[in-house]
């Protein structure tokens, strides 16, 4: 599901940014069709929290956690931003030294009111700035969320989709409060972002103690279409980026989550889309440089819609493949350390295997304090 959650971004940054396609009725239909582009980011996050929580070690400290995401995500964000760095003469940017210690601390999406700050060097990566965030926070929010009972779950994550879908009605307030513009509150700063993320969690743990009550995927994939390429037409541009959606794409994480345990068959199975799956990520940070450096070297030539298309995608592709290789896989190597060697003592997130989580909300004794640790099913 990365992958085609990275693919939107990719179509809907194609459709606003390259200057270098088709007719004008042709770029005006790509902008319509994807402009539900950016909550896909949403997806990201809430799809973050879930996976996180899925695969949630019981043997796993904080600082074992906290190290394994720092080895997945900064080496191929530092790549990325010293790329942008050496082309920031092509990608209309000035140098900023402000601009550059936001973002090779990821804290760019804390600054208000500076979209220099927000979008500068490579710009995707303001959503990095949340994730570290979300990092920080995890390894406290799961230990609080595995202590509530299924019903628990259920209103926090209810209410956690619920903040994302009323967050847009305060904008005024935050605006005539304290400055802050209505992109700044519903899409970029981290703590507001954190309900996405939250939701995802509070999924995960639903799902493994086998107490989802949602659509199915076909039901959950019909829903996240109409939201997309209807609902966000229908709103106020606050809304669409994430209120709209927030719903239906975590009715589809769900949903497949709990499809992929009963051995359902899943398109998301292919070798092909599971690669893809794993390189979205070097996808993400790569594919806009590309469509900013292709309109560098194309200029303002007119360039059929599908060839240009296809191209740019190729090359994006294929940076992402050579960042996924030879930066992201090393990094991670290199840097996450030997699980073997993790021992948790006072700083133990210490998660309940899923069959725990199921019986406490039965009212019946763990399993692991009967008969030792519980083999846990891992998303594929």
């Amino acid at each position: 599901m990365r992958w085609f959650a990275a693919l939107l971004i990719f179509l809907y940054h194609f459709s606003y940014e390259d200057k270098s396609y088709g007719t004008a009725g042709e770029v005006q239909w790509l902008k319509h069709t994807f402009f539900g582009g950016p909550t896909a980011v949403s997806f990201f996050f809430v799809l973050s929290g879930f996976v996180l929580a899925w695969t949630l070690r019981a043997d796993d400290t904080k600082v074992g956690f906290w190290r394994r995401r720092f080895a997945r995500i900064y080496p191929s964000h530092l790549v990325m931003f010293l790329v942008a760095l050496v082309a920031l003469p092509w990608l209309a940017q000035h140098f900023s030294w402000r601009a550059a210690l936001a973002n090779v601390t990821l804290t760019q999406a804390w600054v208000p009111g500076d979209d220099r700050i927000w979008f500068g060097f490579n710009g995707v990566s303001w959503s990095l700035s949340c994730e570290f965030f979300f990092y920080a926070m995890f390894p406290f929010l799961a230990r609080w969320l595995r202590g509530l009972s299924v019903r628990g779950w259920y209103v926090v994550g209810g209410l956690s989709c619920l903040f994302v879908v009323v967050l847009p009605f305060t904008v005024e307030v935050f605006r005539s409060v304290l400055g802050w513009t209505p992109l700044f509150v519903t899409y970029l700063l981290p703590p507001l972002r954190l309900p996405d993320f939250l939701a995802g969690i509070c999924l995960a743990f639903i799902v493994k103690a086998g107490k989802w009550r949602g659509p199915g995927v076909v039901i959950s994939l019909g829903l996240c279409a109409a939201a997309l390429f209807w609902g966000v037409h229908q709103v106020p541009d606050e809304f669409h980026r994430a209120a709209v959606t927030v719903i239906p794409f975590s009715l589809l994480i769900a949903a497949a989550a709990s499809a992929d345990l009963r051995g359902a068959p899943s398109v998301f199975r292919n070798k092909r889309i599971v690669y893809l799956g794993e390189i979205s990520f070097c996808f993400y940070l790569v594919h806009e440089l590309v469509i900013y450096l292709a309109n560098h070297v194309m200029g303002s030539r007119d360039i059929a819609t599908v060839p240009n298309l296809i191209a740019v995608f190729c090359i994006a592709l294929v940076g992402a493949v050579l960042l996924h290789e030879f930066v992201e896989k090393p990094g991670v190597k290199l840097l996450s350390g030997s699980r073997k060697k993790t021992r948790p003592r006072v700083t133990r997130i210490d998660p309940a295997p899923a069959a725990d989580f199921e019986e406490r909300a039965n009212g019946a004794e763990p399993e692991t304090r009967r008969h030792g640790p519980v083999s846990r099913t891992r998303l594929a």
